[in-house]
Formats: C-alpha cells, sequence, structure tokens
C-alpha cells in the first residue's frame, strides 16, 4: 500500500494530495460529529464536538440540574445527553418507566458498561448484566425477602425500633446517628443473623466504609464517556492512577470483610446456633442453582449496601437514613402535618403506646430501540429521574401534603413497585427487572420508625446561640436540620423506658439476641432443630 501511495504521488500527483484531502476531511468530519447529536435523538441540550454536553452535566444538586433539563426540553418526557461517547437518556414520565423500563424490560434490563464493572469479577448484583449468575443472585432475594418471607424478620425490626426510640430520648442531639444505627442493625439482623449495636466497630465500621468507598467508585469515569481510552487505563500503572488504587484496596476491603462474614456465619450453623438470616438460608440451600462460597459472601454483603442505600437516580444513593432524615425534615416545616399525625396515631393508638412483640441504578438498552420517533441506541445509559419522576405527580408536589394520597393506594404495600407507573407513590425502589427486591424490608423499616417516632416525640426546629432558627434548605442532597425532640411527654418517655428494658433482656453481653429469644419468635425453627 505504501508502495502504491508513493508510485500514485509520483504519477498522479493531483489526485495523491486529492485522495489525502479526502481522507483528512473524513477523519475531520468524524471527529466533529463524534459528541454530537442526531437528528432522531431525543431533545435535550445543544452539544459541542468530542465533549457533547459534558459541560452541561450538573457537578452538585444533580437532582434539581436534572429537573431544570426535563422541564426545558420534550416538556419533561424524555432528555437526551451526549456525554462524549456515551448517550445518556433522563426518564422523566412515569408513562415513559412504563412504557420502556416495565414493558421492555428484556431489552431494558441490563447496565451500563462501566468501567467499575472490570474490578472484583463484577460481583455486584447492582452493577451486573442480568446474566446466568445475576440470575441466581437475583433468585435468592427473591425466594428469601419476597413478602411471606419478609414478614419472618418482624421482631428483628420491631426490636430495633424499640431501642431507636430509647436513643433518641437519652441523646437527641445524635438522632442521625441512632437512625444510623437503627437500618444497620435490621440490614446485619435480616441478612447476617446478629444486631448492631454500635456502628463504630468491628465489622460493622468496615461495611460502612466499604459503602462510603463504592459509592465513590461507581460513580462517572472519563472511561465510561470514552470507552477508547479503556486500552490506556488498563496499562496505567497504579501509582498514576489514584482510582486504580482505590479499587485495589477495595477489593482487599471485600476479600477481608466478606469472606470473613462468611465465615462467622458457617461457624454459627456449626455451633447450632439458631439465627435466622439471608445468608444462612443460603448456605444451606440445596437447589442447584446454589451460589459459589464466594458468590454467597458477596451477595450479602451487597445486600447490606442495598439495605443501608435505596437506590435512586444517576450513580448516586440515597439511604434510608437520608429518607429518614427527609422525614425529620418534612415534621420540622410542616409542624401542622406532624400534628395531624399525632393525633391520628392517639386516637388509634393512645399515650400507653404499640404493644411490643416481646419477640432508582441506570439502566441499559441492550439492543437498539425506537421510541415515539426517538432512537435510543444500544449501550445508551437510560437513567430513570427520580427526583423528577417523584415530584411531577401533582401540580404543587413540594408542598407536604399526606392526605393528597388516597388510603387505597397507601395501605397496598406493593402500590411502590406497581407496574402500571402512573400509579405509584414514588420510584424510589426503582422499576423493571431491576426493582429492589428487598422492599418489603425497607419499607418496614421506614413505617415503624416513622410511626413510632411519631407517637414518641415532637420534631422541633432548633435554635442557634442567638435565639436565631438554623435555616433548613429543603433541597439539599444531605439535609442540613438540626433538630431537638424535647420536651417528652413524661408517660410517653416512661413507657419507652420499660419497653427498651424489656428488650434488653432478651440480649447477650454482646448486645446479640439469645437463642431463648430466636426460638419465642420462630417457634417453627426450634421444632426443625428438634426433628
Amino acid at each position: 500500500m505504501i508502495e502504491k501511495l508513493a508510485q500514485s504521488k509520483d504519477t498522479h500527483p493531483v489526485a495523491y494530495w486529492l485522495l489525502i484531502a479526502s481522507v483528512g476531511v473524513y477523519l475531520l468530519s468524524r471527529v466533529l460529529c463524534y459528541g454530537m447529536r442526531t437528528k432522531d435523538f431525543p431533545p435535550g441540550p445543544p452539544t459541542i464536538p468530542i465533549l457533547g454536553n459534558l459541560l452541561q452535566f450538573p457537578t452538585k444538586d444533580f437532582h434539581l440540574g436534572f429537573q431544570k433539563l426535563a422541564k426545558k426540553f420534550a416538556d419533561g418526557r424524555i432528555t437526551g445527553m451526549k456525554m462524549g461517547g456515551q448517550n445518556l437518556f433522563l426518564v422523566n414520565d412515569p408513562a415513559v418507566v412504563r412504557d420502556l423500563i416495565e414493558k421492555r424490560s428484556s431489552n431494558y434490563s441490563c447496565r451500563p458498561d462501566l468501567y467499575v464493572r472490570e474490578f472484583g469479577d463484577n460481583m455486584n448484583i447492582a452493577l451486573r448484566d442480568n446474566d446466568e449468575t445475576w440470575r441466581r443472585q437475583r433468585k435468592m432475594y427473591h425466594v428469601r425477602l419476597n413478602v411471606k418471607s419478609a414478614d419472618a424478620y418482624l421482631p428483628y425490626q420491631d426490636f430495633d425500633s424499640i431501642q431507636l426510640l430509647d436513643d433518641i430520648m437519652r441523646s437527641p442531639k445524635e438522632w442521625r446517628d441512632h437512625l444510623y444505627r437503627y437500618t444497620a442493625s435490621i440490614s446485619t439482623g435480616v441478612l447476617y443473623g446478629w444486631r448492631t449495636p454500635q456502628t463504630n466497630t468491628g465489622y460493622v465500621k468496615d461495611l460502612l466504609e466499604w459503602m462510603v468507598l463504592t459509592s465513590e467508585a461507581i460513580n462517572f469515569k472519563i472511561v465510561d464517556f470514552y470507552p477508547f481510552l479503556r486500552p490506556f487505563f488498563r496499562a496505567l500503572p497504579h501509582w498514576m492512577s489514584s482510582t486504580k488504587r482505590k479499587l485495589a484496596y477495595l477489593q482487599k476491603l471485600e476479600d477481608r470483610v466478606f469472606m470473613g462474614l462468611l465465615d462467622r456465619a458457617k461457624e454459627s450453623i456449626a455451633q447450632g446456633k439458631p439465627h435466622p438470616s439471608f445468608i444462612r438460608d443460603m448456605i444451606l440451600d440445596k437447589d442447584h442453582d446454589r451460589l459459589t462460597d464466594r458468590q454467597i459472601a458477596h451477595n450479602a454483603a451487597h445486600g447490606f449496601g442495598a439495605a443501608m442505600f435505596v437506590t435512586a437516580s444517576s450513580l448516586q444513593a440515597v439511604s434510608v437514613l437520608a429518607n429518614m432524615s427527609y422525614y425529620v425534615q418534612a415534621m420540622v416545616l410542616h409542624p401542622e402535618v406532624q400534628r395531624r399525625a399525632q393525633e391520628e396515631l392517639d386516637a388509634v393508638i393512645g399515650s400507653g403506646g404499640p404493644s411490643p412483640i416481646t419477640g432508582a441504578v441506570p439502566h441499559s438498552a441492550k439492543q437498539d430501540d425506537v421510541y415515539d420517533g426517538m432512537t435510543i441506541p444500544k449501550g445508551s445509559i437510560v437513567m430513570m429521574n427520580i427526583w423528577s419522576l417523584n415530584h411531577n405527580r401533582f401540580e404543587n408536589s413540594r408542598d407536604f401534603d399526606p392526605l393528597r394520597q388516597s388510603s387505597d393506594v397507601t395501605l397496598l404495600e406493593n402500590s411502590a413497585i406497581n407496574q402500571d407507573s402512573p400509579k405509584r407513590l414514588h420510584f424510589t425502589f426503582g422499576a423493571g427487572r431491576r426493582v429492589c427486591p428487598g422492599f418489603h424490608v425497607a419499607e418496614r423499616n421506614l413505617f415503624l420508625a416513622v410511626s413510632r417516632i411519631l407517637w414518641g416525640f415532637n420534631i422541633e426546629r432548633a435554635y442557634d446561640a442567638y435565639g436565631n432558627p438554623i435555616e433548613i434548605r429543603r433541597d439539599a442532597v444531605t439535609p442540613g436540620v438540626i433538630i431537638a425532640p424535647e420536651p417528652f411527654d413524661p408517660e410517653r418517655a416512661n413507657f419507652m423506658k420499660k419497653a427498651w428494658r424489656e428488650c434488653e433482656k432478651d440480649l447477650d453481653s454482646e448486645g446479640n439476641f439469645k437463642p431463648e429469644f430466636i426460638y419465642r419468635v420462630f417457634p417453627n425453627l426450634q421444632q426443625s432443630v428438634k426433628a
């Protein structure tokens, strides 16, 4: 070829330079078209060559940034953005969620091809494509945490919600830490069979560190927007890349903590300890789809992350704790709603209290698709714009008015994952085949905590040293509200103290459940052991 070009240059100089110019123009046109939207692309902000819409991508308060884009383009149905060489589609309309994520779930159950999936054998169920391994991972959650199976863990949830009330009463200024312990303890109880008396020690501290590092790792990287850079990034030495160093540390942390928890669970089973749990069920599973030990260890640990962090928009996460924080914030901003809710609870329960029982991650298009005249190419990131979806159902959505939700909807737990998306209460648990499999547990966590905090406390605005009310930014991703839920009703305070003292009798020296408690609340378990 080189010889022919050289010969062409000598014998046909004009043709040679025309060829060179044509190649140059072709290459330049390809470069200038890279990152640009096509005619059949969904409406969105104007693009520039190579970068596309990267400059319009929100760097903070992304939920508000996406909401503005949704309102500005296409009446908020689908917003199309070009992120370098990657397509990003924001789904802002419940009807589009139904049509794409639900009805065409076979095409939209994949996950985006993010670089982070190359680390750790892609064991994270939230990031893995719906392949055979994912199917077996998902099956464990579906079988072990469905609505009937989740009922078995109500004693765990009830128990820790009582400690939550006692903790808040003793040290109300640390309310956020108490909520964190509450959600962490129920998570470890359901997944591993043991409680979390405190969150700043041992494996719980390691799991919380893992969640923070994982949250950072799954953020978009430059190689996610420009896939052709991946070979160079893979060849990059670790000492030249902070991202690769963090991933290497994360891998070591997972191997140590996840496998350590698996070994502890196996030891507990060998010692005859009865504590029911998700990991115990997986270990004892005899099904032909049984996971390997490493898959079991990761499936349980990633469940901890899912239990603490409910899927929301982008590759960010909103935790159950954050949802609880928003609830606390709402009570401070809307005291009239708080009073009305307390009146309803008092009408049903009274001051004596409830009797304690003693016992959305982005999707990806698998194949090219066309929707309403718009092309969604294979491999495109299809992201449910959770904030907009949750706030577009009502005209004055930012006004906190629980009464606009009808009881025939709120009384149905499955309404949060209704496949007829326009009828949903919210989209926090995702949609389609990737809907959160543990949403029953999460819904009950929130219900128990919210109802009991409402019954036991008045949540009021805090003031600074000069007597001025502390500002509350209600739209902030991380709420900055500081509350002081005092004073306490003496009768209710005494009830909460007494209830927790009774519960403490069922704990051993490490703050874990005694076998007598487990056998009392799980009578079928005792019968199976005797058999």
